[in-house]
């Protein structure tokens, strides 16, 4: 699978197997962080991939601090999707509990809390994902979806699409763990020592960074436990919440799938 040498974790997410024998099509759907730091090489080889449409899930914040590069006369259409998950304006409470509990712990409890929060405020983000891949009307593939580490948001957006066309859920969960096989680890790393040490005024631990920059199943576990409690499975969210019906998932299917 395509796996750029230098910091971006930019996956193909083909060659995954569905329940009916059939497997994802690669070279279509690719999931990254932030496409800031691509070298000529990385440049070259993204313009050979040639991605039609980008899906950026950060922040204009983010986007503003670590805008994309994109190969020259090759830049995909770009649709920004803000995932809102920024702790620091919009849940404020959750700052003072990392800061009362700065530890391991604390901050595997502050992501599955923002985990929790990820089957709402991804609503409008999968309804216009899915209706980019149902259009016939134009190509919209090779499709490209990114948030600044690659993991959360993307990681969630990718496991619903994933699971609408009936991959298997423990290649859901392979899939998204993978991100703890990047290569940006290091850099990722310096960005949340960074964040925290604005958060908590203090340096934090190894292991609180640790637990933050994880792809963890429990982390996804508790954005399904949500779907759940909710919609009572994650058909149910699918149809309820992004009226994404069987027909339509069958037609997503032929489109994304192969034997």
């Amino acid at each position: 699978m395509p796996l750029l040498k230098t910091a971006p974790n930019f996956r193909d997410i083909g060659d995954l197997p569905a329940r009916d024998g059939r497997r994802t099509r690669s070279g279509l759907i690719y999931r990254s962080d932030a496409l800031d730091a691509l070298d000529a090489d990385d440049l070259a080889r993204l313009a050979r991939m040639a991605p039609k449409v980008c899906c950026d899930l950060r922040s204009d914040g983010e986007r503003l601090q670590r805008p994309h590069r994109w190969p020259e006369g090759a830049a995909p259409r770009v649709m920004n999707l803000a995932v809102a998950t920024d702790i620091r304006v919009l849940m404020p409470e959750l700052v003072q509990g990392l800061r009362a509990n700065a530890t391991a712990d604390g901050a595997a409890a502050l992501m599955r809390h923002l985990y929790r929060d990820l089957p709402t405020v991804c609503v409008p983000v999968l309804k216009q994902v899915f209706a980019l891949l149902l259009d016939e009307q134009a190509e919209h593939l090779p499709l490209v979806v990114n948030c600044t580490a690659g993991k959360d948001r993307t990681g969630f957006v990718v496991a619903m699409l994933l699971h609408a066309v009936g991959v298997a859920e423990d290649a859901v969960l392979d899939d998204y763990l993978r991100s703890n096989d990047a290569s940006n680890r290091d850099s990722l790393r310096l960005k949340v020592a960074k964040l925290l040490q604005e958060l908590l005024g203090a340096t934090a631990p190894p292991e609180m960074l640790a637990a933050i920059i994880a792809a963890r199943a429990d982390y996804l576990d508790a954005a399904l436990a949500e779907i759940g409690a909710r919609h009572g499975s994650i058909d149910g969210y699918l149809a309820q919440a992004i009226g994404l019906d069987d027909r339509l998932r069958d037609r997503l299917a032929g489109r994304l799938l192969a034997h």
